[in-house]
């Protein structure tokens, strides 16, 4: 996408419109009461409205897509309505400083355009009167739809579970999750159920031992990048990724849609095979080495690591994203998305025909020679989700998209080492900001090497999370209350 293309305009469009609608409800949150409520909703519904492209109708309502087309709006009244809001309310929004301030002359500007606000509905609704309903209109500009993107950062992403647990007993369950690196591990169990269970999420994560998940095995690298140890997943957390008869999920398979962002490494960003690459890298085949080697070998591959946060050395790949990988295996999605390069070494060594299917064809679709951790390609995925809701992810394109982000510089002695990175990382992340409706950096964290917490760090670092995210929740909630129409002259 070129920077002054019309997709590129669009999308500029639409995320000035997110700003907007932030800006508006960030005042009404921190001053409830400054204009009437019949107001506010004609605020709400005067931005929807003026955002409108495409979207599938009843979607909103029932929380994901159904078996009905998408429909794309336009209509003359609503051009005009769009740049009328754009020009007005955006310099009003976007440009006034004192939130108060901001929401009283954005109702004022609003108040004397409300004949226009209804002219506009009333057109679209004649011209698609055989494509959606009143109600099915207003549904969409009026339901708001959680997507939830989980950022990578080992260890220190257990917070995440505190987090989702205090949005689900609020009733905020999403619907879209897509994760990177350890938040595609995490954000596969968000995405199992859609009432989680958290204590047995827990419990789980409690029972693991580092040998049966972390081995120092020789295997043939096949769709992975060698690392120091092998990430056997499947042995990890395969018991709760299974259906009734015993078979293993699919992507299609979980309660909330689930996708997961892999780095592919580029054909010509090396000249090793991944084998090659094992061999002048002096990585372990089936002997765990001593600990301080160990140590020294993890300590020089995370320094070779910055090298592939880099998009002209990795290629960010969507799985679950398109036909070719809709069927791909769940845990395999959140194995190799998590695949640490020279550190953790993920791959199908199974028999599955699908997969070893599947993953020949994509990496020769994306040109790639290996599939490694999705944090270095994209570590906190919101311009990701963004995109793939405005394709029709979850048909309904009426969305909050809350970030998690656990990789960030911090003070204590377990980040301090991991700087150099998480600064690196940073940058990568800032990209995606505007495309979040909310990026939460969680602090404290476990740190990012603690992939396997005793009992009690890791109840420490879902206390964290539930501590920060009730501190947000409030706010976050404004967002989700329901939006009507209200004609111009309803309770004046």
């Amino acid at each position: 996408m070129t920077a002054n293309s019309p997709q590129a305009e669009r999308e500029d469009q639409q995320l000035r419109f997110q700003r907007m609608e932030a800006k508006l409800v960030s005042g009404l949150f921190d001053h409830p009461g400054v204009v009437r409520r019949r107001s506010e909703h004609q605020l709400r519904y005067a931005i929807a409205l003026a955002s409108l492209d495409r979207f599938q109708p009843g979607a909103a309502a029932r929380g994901g897509r159904n078996d009905r087309r998408d429909v794309r709006v336009r209509s003359p009244q609503l051009g005009r309505w769009r740049q009328r809001l754009l020009d007005g309310m955006g310099g009003i929004l976007l440009g006034t400083p004192d939130s108060k301030e901001r929401v009283e002359a954005a109702a004022q500007f609003l108040e004397s355009r409300l004949p226009q606000l209804a002219q506009t509905r009333d057109e679209i609704l004649e011209k698609y009167a055989g494509d959606f309903s009143a109600r099915e209109l207003d549904q969409e500009l009026g339901i708001k739809t959680l997507v939830s993107v989980a950022g990578g950062g080992g260890g220190s992403g257990y917070v995440y579970i505190g987090a989702w647990e205090v949005l689900q007993h609020a009733g905020l369950v999403p619907g879209y999750v897509i994760g990177a690196s350890m938040g595609s591990v995490l954000g596969l169990f968000r995405a199992l159920r859609k009432d989680g269970d958290w204590d047995d999420y827990a419990a789980l994560a409690k029972s693991m031992r580092g040998e049966e998940v972390f081995r120092f095995v020789s295997l043939r690298a096949r769709y992975g990048l060698p690392g120091v140890m092998r990430l056997f997943l499947h042995a990890a957390i395969g018991s709760a990724f299974r259906d009734d008869s015993g078979e293993e999920l699919l992507l299609p398979d979980l309660e909330i849609p689930f996708e997961t962002v892999v780095a592919g490494l580029r054909r010509d960003a090396t000249d090793e095979t991944p084998d090659e690459y094992a061999q002048s890298h002096l990585l372990p085949e089936d002997k765990r080495p001593g600990p301080l080697q160990l140590r020294a070998q993890i300590a020089a591959q995370l320094v070779r690591m910055v090298g592939f946060v880099n998009p002209r050395v990795v290629r960010e790949i969507v799985v679950g994203g398109d036909e070719l990988t809709r069927d791909f295996n769940a845990i395999d999605a959140a194995g190799f998305s998590a695949a640490i390069p020279g550190i953790l070494h993920y791959d199908v060594t199974r028999d599955d025909p699908h997969m070893n299917a599947v993953l020949p064809k994509l990496m020769e679709r994306e040109d790639v020679t290996a599939l490694v951790d999705g944090g270095v390609a994209n570590n906190v995925p919101a311009r990701t989700a963004w995109r793939q809701v405005r394709d029709g992810k979850i048909g309904t394109r009426n969305t909050y998209i809350l970030a998690f982000d656990c990789f960030h510089p911090q003070l204590s002695l377990g980040h301090l080492w991991m700087q150099p990175l998480t600064r690196v990382v940073g940058y990568q992340v800032a990209l995606n900001e505007r495309y979040a409706s909310r990026r939460m950096e969680f602090r404290p964290t476990l740190s990012p090497i603690n992939l396997l917490p005793p009992a009690d760090q890791l109840d420490r670092a879902v206390a964290w999370g539930r501590r920060q995210m009730s501190e947000e929740l409030p706010r976050i909630q404004k967002f989700f209350e329901r939006v009507r129409w209200v004609a111009p002259n309803e309770g004046a």
